[in-house]
């Protein structure tokens, strides 16, 4: 039996949808949804990649970014039409992509966007490259969506004035350098700016910003939606590691874009916070 024959016969009614997913347990979540609403699943993974924590390894095929097209086409001949994307998915060098022949037509454009740098433009390009390949991009929020918190402290740590002015001002700020499409965090500490994020990702920064801070009052982080950010495939994620920095490194709270922050294995995060004293406030 070839490959792609296990896909011919579903009931013709059966949601079919290709799932792109990067490295972490994200992807799993995802599976598991779609299994228990009987939904027909393809996983890709790419190569030099971080893996997805799957534990249904059925339908589940690793190749180069640039066979994507090639593949995608596969799946849309035998009735896959929609596309989620999740879990961490580095950015490729230009070397690593190596198109086939459907893949060159489209190499130029993500040659420049790859080029340029910054993560807007290149989301943007991709969602509309999916579209025109024929592809509903589904939204994660409507597959996770009780992955989300919402406005307000959901822990049982109380915020001092200075925490609130401090995540005032890390708003104003990530709001203004939102145009330049940097990154999504920022440490602030009584007023003062501890460090901003770069393309190295939150940890990173949590970890770098550690020797600036100092006691009594504990630094906050905040983390939103940048202008312009493809909430589709793109939303900021705070996952049970970066809490564990957050101890290790003394960061007091974090606060968040409320319904648009996505929080792996939410119970456990919240229950950390509380047991470490670390608020969760959304905005």
């Amino acid at each position: 039996m070839r490959h792609e024959d296990h896909f011919v016969c579903p009931e013709d009614n059966m949601r079919k949808v290709i799932l792109i997913a990067g490295g972490g347990e994200l992807p799993n979540q995802v599976v598991e949804n779609f299994t228990i609403n009987k939904i027909l699943f393809y996983c890709i993974s790419f190569k030099n990649n971080p893996l997805p924590n799957i534990r249904n390894k059925k339908n589940h095929k690793i190749i180069n970014y640039g066979k994507i097209v090639t593949e995608l086409n596969r799946l849309k001949n035998i009735g896959f039409n929609e596309i989620i994307m999740i879990g961490n998915l580095n950015r490729p060098k230009i070397s690593e992509i190596k198109p086939d022949i459907n893949a060159l037509k489209l190499i130029s454009k993500f040659t420049r966007i790859l080029l340029k740098g910054g993560d807007n433009n290149l989301f943007t390009l991709i969602t509309e490259t999916l579209e025109k390949l024929g592809f509903k991009v589904v939204d994660i929020r409507n597959v996770l969506s009780y992955n989300f918190l919402g406005k307000g402290n959901q822990t049982s740590v109380n915020l001092t004035e200075i925490n609130k002015k401090d995540i005032q001002k890390g708003k104003m700020i990530l709001n203004t350098i939102s145009k330049f499409d940097i990154g999504q965090s920022i440490i602030i500490q009584q007023g003062n700016v501890i460090g901003i994020e770069t393309l190295h990702g939150t940890d990173h920064l949590i970890k770098v910003s550690a020797c600036y801070s100092n006691e009594p009052d504990k630094p906050t982080l905040i983390k939103l939606v940048k202008k312009k950010q493809n909430l589709k495939v793109d939303l900021p994620t705070i996952g049970i590691k970066t809490l564990k920095n957050c101890k290790k490194f003394s960061i007091g709270g974090i606060a968040y874009s409320a319904k648009k922050t996505l929080f792996v294995n939410k119970k456990e995060i919240i229950n950390f916070c509380n047991l470490n004293k670390i608020f969760l406030y959304g905005i």
